[in-house]
C-alpha cells in the first residue's frame, strides 16, 4: 500500500525538494533569536509583539498578488533561487538593525521577498510532475515544511546558550544562500504561455488569476475551504498558551504540545505522500476537518468544564490536531496543481495565500475577544464549530476527484 512518491524519480523534483529543506529551515530558524533580541535585550512593550506579527504576515497580503504574477511571467528557476538570494540578503541585514523599529521593517521587507518563494515552488511542483504523483509530492514538501517548523525553532532556541541573536541572523543567512545554491542544478522552468488572454502587466496578470478562480466553481470552493480552515485555526492557535496554563500545565508541557503539533503532521503528510491508491481529495479534507473539529472542541471542553487529563493525552490531541492538518493541506494544494491551467499556478497561489493572510489578520482578534467575554474555552469550540462546518461543505464535494 505505501511506496516513496513517485515523483522522486524525477532528478528536477528531487533538487527542488533539496533545495525546499534549507529555504524552509530559514524560515524559522531566527524565530526565537528575533523574540529573544525584542523581549530580553531591548525590552520592547507587549505592543511590538502584535507588529511583529502584522510585519511577517500583511506582505503576503500587499506583495503575494503581484509576486504570484511575476512568478508565471518568468522563469520560475530564477525566482526561486533570486527570492532565496534575497532572503539570505535582508536576513544579514538584521544584524546591523539598532532598534525593534528597523528590525520590523526588515522582517516585512524579508517576508516580501519571501512571497515569491511559496507560488514559485507550486508553480515548480506543477511542471515536474504528472497529475497522479502530486499528491504524494504535495505530501513530501508539507512534510518538509512541518519538520522545519519544529527543528528549526530549537535549534535556533538551543544556539541562543552560546551565541547572541544577532549571531543567529548571520548563521540564517548563510541557510538561505545554501538552498539559493542547491537549486541552482535545476533545470530551466521557462514561463508557460498564458493562452487565450491579451492581459499584460502585472495588474492584467492578476485580473487573469482571478478570472480563473472565478470561472471555476471547484476553484473557488477550494480557496475558500482553505481560508475558513485557516481562519478556524488562528481563531484558537495563539490562545493554546493561555488555554495550557488554565488547564494547569507547564511551560514544558506547552512547548511538547506545539511540537506534537508539527509532528503530527509530519506523520500525516509521510502518509498521504507514501500511499499508493488515494480516494478522493474532498473526502480527505471533509476527513481533517471533521477529526480537527473533535479535537479541538474537546479541548475548549477541558476548560469549560475543569477537566484534568493526563500530559500524554492533552499532547496526544495536538498531535491528531497535526495529522489533520496535513489530511486538508496536502489535497488542497493537490486540487490547486491539477485544476489550475499551466501559467497560472503563481498567481492562483498568491491569492490563496493572501486569504489565508487575512484570516490570519483578523481571526486572532475574534477569538481573543471571545475568550474575554467568555472563556478562552469557548474560542475553542467556536473555531471547532467552523471546521466541522468546512467538514461538511467538503463531504458534499467528496465526488470530485
Amino acid at each position: 500500500m505505501f511506496t516513496l512518491p513517485a515523483a522522486l524519480s524525477n532528478r528536477d523534483f528531487r533538487t527542488l525538494m533539496m533545495g525546499q529543506l534549507p529555504a524552509d529551515f530559514a524560515d524559522w530558524l531566527d524565530f526565537v533569536a528575533i523574540g529573544a533580541l525584542l523581549a530580553f535585550v531591548w525590552t520592547v512593550d507587549p505592543f511590538v509583539f502584535a507588529l511583529l506579527a502584522v510585519s511577517m504576515g500583511l506582505p503576503y497580503l500587499v506583495v503575494g498578488l503581484g509576486a504570484g504574477a511575476v512568478v508565471d511571467r518568468v522563469n520560475v528557476k530564477s525566482v526561486l533561487i533570486l527570492s532565496n538570494i534575497g532572503r539570505g540578503l535582508v536576513t544579514a541585514a538584521l544584524f546591523f538593525a539598532p532598534d525593534w523599529g528597523i528590525l520590523l521593517l526588515l522582517v516585512a521587507l524579508r517576508s516580501s521577498v519571501d512571497t515569491f518563494f511559496t507560488p514559485a515552488k507550486q508553480a515548480a511542483i506543477q511542471t515536474l510532475t504528472r497529475p497522479e504523483e502530486r499528491m504524494g509530492a504535495n505530501g513530501l514538501s508539507h512534510a518538509i515544511n512541518q519538520a522545519s517548523k519544529i527543528v528549526a525553532p530549537a535549534l535556533g532556541g538551543a544556539l541562543l546558550i552560546w551565541v547572541e541573536p544577532q549571531v543567529i541572523f548571520l548563521l540564517n543567512a548563510g541557510v538561505s544562500f545554501i538552498a539559493a545554491g542547491l537549486l541552482l542544478r535545476l533545470s530551466s522552468l521557462a514561463p508557460v504561455p498564458d493562452d487565450g488572454t491579451a492581459e499584460t502587466g502585472v495588474i492584467g496578470a492578476i485580473r487573469g488569476g482571478l478570472a480563473e478562480v472565478a470561472g471555476s466553481s471547484l476553484l473557488r470552493s477550494a480557496i475558500w475551504l482553505m481560508a475558513a480552515g485557516y481562519f478556524a485555526m488562528f481563531f484558537y492557535d495563539t490562545l493554546i498558551a493561555p488555554l495550557t496554563r488554565d488547564l494547569g500545565y507547564s511551560q514544558t508541557h506547552l512547548g511538547l504540545a506545539l511540537a506534537a503539533v508539527g509532528a503530527g503532521g509530519v506523520v500525516g503528510a509521510v502518509m498521504l505522500g507514501a500511499m499508493k491508491d488515494l480516494p478522493r481529495p474532498f473526502l480527505l479534507i471533509a476527513a481533517g476537518s471533521a477529526i480537527a473539529a473533535c479535537a479541538v472542541a474537546v479541548l475548549g471542553g477541558l476548560d469549560l468544564l475543569d477537566i484534568r487529563w493526563p500530559v500524554g493525552a492533552f499532547v496526544g490531541l495536538f498531535a491528531i490536531l497535526g495529522v489533520a492538518s496535513a489530511l486538508s493541506v496536502v489535497p488542497f494544494r493537490t486540487v490547486l496543481q491539477n485544476t489550475v491551467a499551466p501559467g497560472r499556478m503563481g498567481r492562483v497561489t498568491a491569492l490563496s495565500e493572501a486569504l489565508n493572510t487575512i484570516a490570519l489578520l483578523t481571526a486572532p482578534f475574534i477569538g481573543a475577544a471571545i475568550a474575554s467575554l467568555t472563556a478562552v474555552g469557548m474560542a475553542f469550540i467556536c473555531g471547532g464549530v467552523i471546521l466541522m462546518a468546512i467538514a461538511v461543505k467538503a463531504m458534499r464535494m467528496r465526488n470530485h476527484r
